[in-house]
């Protein structure tokens, strides 16, 4: 017996169909495999998934469409696209400042925008070492004032502008104790 094939009338929304992909690729290679804002920020930025991430990864692979062939190659592909953009970064951020980081604890920067994971008791020793590296001219005097409370200003920094900038740019996530009970 012979069977005609036929093709039968489907109609899709192309993006959705890469959604599917894509959240199969976060639960495949990411949930339950990183820490757990990488998790939420993928699923909350494939929500809201547009066309944009699509044209930005043909261009860069040099394709003329996109098949799904091999879908987890081209997801992972995507994914790379979407871990480059601000928007997810700020995703992936934001759920870290609600302890869903690798340790559930850290410091947030809230001056470059970057959360620095840390373990417990370990907050003021990150915000010492993000002063040294990244605010380096005020470091000397935050390690001076810190140590000589009979200090009350150090190579043109005060007291009261170092203990300022420290807490008006620092963020304690999972804190055990405040971050002025440190000044």
């Amino acid at each position: 017996m012979f069977i005609k094939k036929s093709k039968v009338p489907f109609k899709s929304n192309p993006l959705a169909l890469v959604r599917v992909a894509l959240v199969q690729h976060v639960e495949e290679k990411v949930q339950g495999k990183f820490y757990k804002a990488k998790e939420l920020a993928c699923y909350t930025f494939l929500e809201n998934l547009k066309d944009e991430i699509l044209l930005i990864y043909i261009e860069r692979e040099g394709l003329s469409e996109i098949t799904l062939e091999d879908w987890q190659k081209e997801a992972k592909l995507m994914f790379d696209v979407i871990y480059d953009r601000e928007d997810y970064k700020g995703l992936e951020i934001k759920y870290k400042r609600q302890g869903f980081g690798t340790t559930g604890l850290g410091v947030y920067d809230k001056n470059a925008d970057v959360f620095y994971d840390c373990a417990q008791v370990e907050h003021w020793s990150k915000i010492r070492e993000i002063v040294e590296y990244k605010y380096t001219p005020m470091f000397k005097a935050l390690d001076q004032l810190y140590f000589n409370s009979s200090l009350d200003e150090y190579e043109g920094y005060t007291r009261e502008e170092v203990e300022s900038f420290i807490l008006n740019n620092f963020e304690l996530v999972g804190e055990s104790k405040r971050l002025d009970s440190y000044l």
